[in-house]
């Protein structure tokens, strides 16, 4: 209240206080109104008073009574468990006299069984006897009660002994029945050793048992010469095929008698034994087929300065070339190697990879199921081949096999061999390119891809994404320096002795060569990618993504191609066609005039001289390059030759006078020439000649004012080309439109 200075605070305070105080008295009100009910609660509990007192002296008795039911309760439960204990001891103690005696009737049934040579009776006593808990075996009771006077010695050294002396049986037997090759009896000796708790051993000697197999196959394949051009290849095949047969033959029989994923301990001893028969079969091939001595010839040979280059000249012609024959001009080029037995060779070793892939792709899968069923059931420790783990993948199969590395050493001499083959056979098409009369292209563009095709269809078949990308990588290498390189030193030097004839010829033949190169490289590409689909499919998520990338940079060659192709194609035009057109156009405009009378404009109309002298001019002009370029190529030269030929027609016009009748003539003069150039390509030259046609549009005008109706925002769909002085400077061409009106106009 001291801090108030002033009647308006004061009156502020004073009006919260009677709010507070209205409000006070409201609640006051409602508590009084509440009050006869608050009575009426209050003389209820009165009557319950005396009822309460005596539920609380009941419930005290309830209480005693049951503290004493639930003593002895207590006190019945404890005698009740100790019977319970009592129960189970004697319950225990009797099965572990039922225990031994089944323990002492499994060793006397074990026994006898051996005696009675039948030892799957043995095995299955055996089996019993070993699953019994080690503190029945090893107690007290069982050493007392187990040994008899023909037996006295404890029941685990019985049960060692007998063990020790079946499965000295069971083996030989299983070793018999290998020797007789009698698969009856294998099965039969074979299921018994996972019943003496020896698994391993039995997988083991399974194992030795398909390996010998494999290895006998293996063995006999390789007697006599190879008899086929694949011999080798087809001979890995089979080894290849024998260890499928045999996996998918063998693992129902040891799923059934071990249990499920148990086969892959086989599997990987299948594995080691495929390394060294393998192994022996590439060795075997590599010596045969002088895989080392022709790997060593070609590096020898490399040129690093790319010498091979340096003696490539013009395209040749059927015709021999004086002095020499076409025999002996591909002869010129030395061989060091014949190409053909290289191609075989090639062939053999694409074939080896991609199989190989093939296999270890099918060992992956099975390894990979049989493993799934081993962690589920945790038992992979106990089932792989004893080797460190980080010699494995998650599979349980090597990671790095020998069959995977002998492939790889021979994949490097496949580089080596296709590269040289690749460039070799390139050269020496460009060597012995020839022309034959009729054709578009000479025969180096042919050769050159069904090449380049054979070469990376090999590679794809390799199903190996590092040796595609390789040959890729090389391939574009060679388009580049073997090739297109070719074409350009070649167009280099064909225009300078002039505009010749066979000067032209043989550049717009180079024109064709690179056109239909690019065509078709855009085409190998798609059928290669085409063709890879089923061959890369196989691959992981991520090899396959990085084949695809490696296959899609094979178009990067294309664009340096298309560059050097429209570069030749200008200097074609500018060599040969850009200097004629001012000329032809010149020769066509002559003794032709826009200021016209109508006499004069119904003779020009009679004779329509101009169109005829330039179509007929033109043609002869285009004449030899529509028989001998490509369509593409030809196409581009039009469009090129219609650029020129529409900025000279521009000038021409700048420089003419025109009135009303010679605007009419002009526009049926461009209409006419423009439906002519039109017809002549199937590119869109038509935009070319907008600016013509606007500036035939602006002459033709009846009155400087109806440029209003087509300019600014009245232009509706034109596009306007020209600019404002360029429209004054039409305008001007009029005889009948006054500078100073022209001037005028606001633009």
């Amino acid at each position: 209240m001291k801090s108030l200075t002033n009647v308006a605070e004061i009156q502020e305070c004073l009006r919260k206080l009677e709010m507070e105080e209205t409000q006070v008295d409201a609640d006051l009100d409602e508590l009084l109104a509440e009050r006869e009910k608050l009575e009426a609660s209050l003389d209820k509990l009165e009557v319950l008073e005396p009822q309460l007192g005596s539920l609380q002296h009941e419930s005290k008795s309830l209480v005693k009574i049951i503290s004493d039911t639930s003593g002895l309760a207590e006190s019945i439960s404890v005698k009740v468990r100790q019977l319970d204990l009592e129960q189970s001891r004697v319950q225990l103690a009797i099965k572990h006299v039922e225990d031994i005696q089944e323990l002492k009737f499994c060793i006397s049934g074990i026994q006898r069984a051996m005696e009675q040579l039948d030892y799957e009776d043995a095995a299955r006593y055996m089996h019993k006897a070993l699953g019994f808990d080690k503190t029945i075996l090893e107690g007290s009771f069982a050493e007392i009660s187990v040994p008899s006077a023909l037996n006295p010695e404890y029941p685990t050294v019985i049960l060692a002994n007998s063990k020790a002396k079946l499965l000295h049986i069971i083996s030989t037997e299983f070793d018999g029945a290998v020797q007789r090759q009698s698969e009856e009896d294998i099965t039969r000796y074979f299921k018994l050793f996972p019943l003496v708790g020896e698994e391993q051993v039995g997988l083991d000697k399974y194992s030795r048992f398909v390996c010998a197999i494999v290895s006998g196959k293996a063995q006999a394949s390789l007697v006599g010469p190879p008899k086929s051009p694949t011999f080798y290849a087809d001979t890995l095949i089979r080894l290849f095929e024998s260890i499928a047969v045999i996996i998918d033959q063998h693992q129902p029989v040891v799923e059934k008698y071990y249990g499920p994923g148990k086969m892959l301990r086989v599997i990987q001893r299948l594995q080691e034994e495929s390394d060294t028969r393998s192994r022996k079969i590439l060795e075997a091939f590599e010596e045969e087929r002088e895989i080392s001595r022709k790997v060593a010839e070609i590096k020898s040979f490399r040129d690093p300065k790319r010498n091979m280059l340096q003696t490539a000249g013009p395209i040749r012609s059927l015709t021999p070339q004086p002095g020499m024959s076409n025999s002996q001009q591909a002869a010129a080029v030395p061989e060091v190697i014949d190409p053909r037995e290289l191609d075989i060779t090639l062939n053999e070793m694409v074939l080896i990879s991609q199989r190989a892939h093939l296999y270890n792709r099918f060992l992956e899968s099975r390894a990979k199921s049989e493993i799934e069923h081993l962690q589920s059931e945790d038992q992979v420790g106990d089932t792989l081949v004893e080797r460190p783990k980080n010699l494995y993948n998650e599979s349980g199969l090597l990671r790095v096999s020998g069959l995977s590395r002998k492939v790889e050493e021979i994949i490097d001499h496949y580089l080596v061999i296709e590269e040289f083959f690749l460039r070799r056979s390139v050269d020496k098409a460009m060597k012995i390119d020839e022309y034959d009369f009729g054709n578009k292209t000479s025969s180096c563009v042919d050769d050159v891809f069904y090449i380049l095709k054979k070469t990376i269809s090999r590679a794809v078949y390799s199903s190996n994404v590092d040796c595609l990308a390789a040959m890729i990588n090389f391939i574009k290498n060679t388009l580049e320096m073997d090739y297109i390189s070719v074409f350009q030193k070649n167009m280099t030097g064909v225009f300078s002795s002039g505009d010749t004839k066979e000067a032209r010829f043989q550049y717009m033949l180079l024109l064709n060569n690179i056109n239909v190169s690019i065509d078709y490289l855009e085409k190998l590409t798609t059928e290669i990618e085409q063709e890879s689909v089923s061959t890369i499919a196989s691959l992981s998520e991520h090899a396959l993504a990085k084949a695809k990338a490696v296959l899609s940079g094979l178009t990067g060659s294309s664009s340096k191609f298309k560059q050097i192709l429209s570069i030749g194609i200008e200097e074609l035009f500018d060599k040969t066609l850009r200097p004629r057109l001012r000329p032809l156009l010149q020769d066509s405009y002559k003794e032709i005039k826009y200021v016209v009378t109508d006499e004069e404009y119904a003779e020009q109309e009679a004779l329509n001289s101009f169109v005829h002298r330039f179509m007929s001019g033109f043609d002869t002009l285009i004449e030899p390059f529509k028989s001998t370029l490509t369509e593409d190529n030809y196409n581009q030269v039009i469009a090129n030759a219609v650029t020129s030929l529409t900025k000279t027609w521009e000038k021409i016009i700048f420089q003419t006078k025109f009135n009303k009748m010679g605007a009419i003539r002009f526009d049926k003069d461009l209409r006419a020439v423009g439906f002519y150039l039109v017809s002549l390509t199937s590119f869109p030259v038509r935009e070319k000649l907008t600016r013509l046609n606007q500036m035939a549009m602006l002459l033709d005008l009846e009155d400087l004012e109806d440029l209003y109706e087509i300019w600014g925002n009245n232009s509706g769909a034109i596009t306007w080309r020209l600019t404002d002085a360029e429209v004054r400077r039409v305008l001007s061409s009029r005889t009948d439109f006054h500078p100073d009106d022209v001037a005028r106009l606001k633009l």
